[in-house]
């Protein structure tokens, strides 16, 4: 294994930022710092970051990545319970599963320092979630507003870390790391849409070609708003689908604004609070709920350390 030895650094942080199911580029992007013989002292992330992050602070990633590999769209939409109280999706499927994995453990039990960042519902007050049960304190971080159900803590409603701090380097900060590694997930995600900017279009592999159609269990289609954003796409996550003057559904205009709130917030905030370490995979194509193409987004992840890997080195000083 590589040896390190750092000059100045005595204390690694790992930030893993939010984007929903671009979340699995973090299993390649700690798979390579890891082969690279980097290894963070503590970690911390919003939204799938800190489900990710959660995982990997439990010992449990080579479960997540099996996991995660078996999941297809079908596989997905049972997971997540529809309701409409709160939010379209409950979760309670999901949770519950990873709820198993944490076995009851708190934050404190984990084997490495963590915190998951989540946001006040009433005051907008940016949450760092440093104690108590792991499980509530992932499910809170990811409470999409619309999507999934806020969650009541400590006399408060909670939702997605991603309204205030999507790649939470100030977290790792405040948790005395001294160099930084952050994973931002959104620096690609809107397909050559600029603000101010035009739209790039990226022609479909085969434009005559209708694309398939989506099933259920019964044979029927799934509603218009929640079949599978691009049901044509393949397997790169760096193919956009083509602009459409169709009206967007509910779930994708809806996705859509989460994209365009996570790439301005993420911005601002790694601008004034940058990391010593920024990692971006390009992510561009792939949709918050295309959770069924882990393969992709984790080999990206992978791709995009190793492209920083002579960065990384000289600033850990590494031999």
């Amino acid at each position: 294994m590589t040896m390190i030895r750092r000059r100045r650094y005595s204390r690694i942080g790992l930030v893993l930022g939010g984007g929903a199911a671009r979340g699995w580029a973090h299993i390649g992007a700690i798979r390579a710092l890891h082969d690279a013989g980097i290894k963070p002292d503590v970690v911390c992330g919003t939204s799938i970051g800190a489900l990710v992050g959660a995982v990997y602070a439990n010992g449990d990633l080579d479960w997540l990545e099996e996991w995660v590999a078996r999941l297809t769209w079908q596989t997905v939409v049972r997971l997540l319970d529809l309701r409409i109280s709160g939010g379209l999706l409950g979760g309670r499927k999901v949770i519950q599963l990873f709820a198993d994995k944490f076995n009851g453990r708190s934050i404190g039990q984990l084997n490495l320092p963590f915190a998951a960042v989540a946001t006040e519902l009433d005051t907008g007050r940016e949450i760092w979630l440093q104690e108590g049960s792991t499980i509530d304190s992932v499910r809170a971080s990811i409470a999409i507003p619309g999507i999934f159900t806020p969650v009541w803590h400590n006399g408060v409603w909670l939702v997605d870390g991603g309204l205030s701090n999507p790649v939470p380097v100030s977290v790792a900060r405040g948790m005395r790391a001294d160099c930084v590694i952050a994973v931002d997930l959104n620096n690609d995600i809107l397909n050559g849409r600029d603000f101010g900017g035009g739209v790039v279009e990226t022609p479909s592999l085969d434009p005559g070609a209708p694309p398939p159609v989506a099933l259920r269990r019964n044979g029927k289609p799934w509603p218009r708003w929640l079949a599978p954003a691009d049901a044509s796409s393949t397997d790169d996550v760096r193919v956009a689908p083509a602009p459409s003057a169709r009206v967007p559904s509910m779930l994708s205009s809806i996705a859509q604004s989460i994209d365009i709130m996570q790439v301005r917030i993420s911005r601002s905030r790694l601008a004034g609070e940058p990391a010593d370490i920024l990692i971006q995979p390009r992510l561009g194509g792939m949709g918050i709920f295309d959770f069924h193409r882990a393969a992709p987004a984790i080999e990206e992840g992978r791709a995009a350390v190793e492209y920083m890997l002579p960065a990384i080195r000289a600033r850990l000083g590494m031999e």
